[in-house]
């Protein structure tokens, strides 16, 4: 399976892709939301998970999760936020904005292998508010 990175940090952005390499997967990387939304465009239907930071230039990833939920060809794809911005009313935002589950940066490769599991596992229609 595809899984769309979209982090602003090279070095955040390789941790994670180390995680979705040891789980299996194949990692599709963009530097912010602009360039994620580019590559859901083309390649949506081979991609099962978005993992977004909320914190990028361009298009932040809020925005690109309130995007990916209204539009009909990516709305069934989950979508984990993985961020630093860890205060309650956003975690809320962006589980009612449609997000599967929602990780706070720093985080361990462990924790983050955790989440991608649970997400995959069972949230397609479910969704949690747990920040770690």
């Amino acid at each position: 399976m595809r899984i769309l990175i979209a982090e602003d940090s090279a070095l955040m952005r390789r941790a994670i892709v180390n995680v979705v390499g040891k789980l299996g997967h194949e990692a599709i990387e963009a530097e912010n939301g602009a360039s994620a939304m580019s590559l859901l465009r083309k390649q949506h239907n081979k991609i099962g998970l978005i993992i977004l930071d909320w914190n990028m230039p361009v298009m932040d990833g809020y925005e690109v999760l309130t995007k990916v939920k209204t539009d009909e060809r990516y709305a069934e794809i989950p979508v984990l936020m993985a961020t630093s911005a860890g205060v309650k009313e956003d975690v809320i935002k962006a589980i009612k904005a449609g997000a599967s589950s929602y990780i706070v940066k720093p985080f361990k490769p462990e924790a983050l292998s955790k989440k991608i599991k649970e997400v995959l596992k069972g949230s397609h229609g479910k969704q949690t508010a747990k920040a770690n």
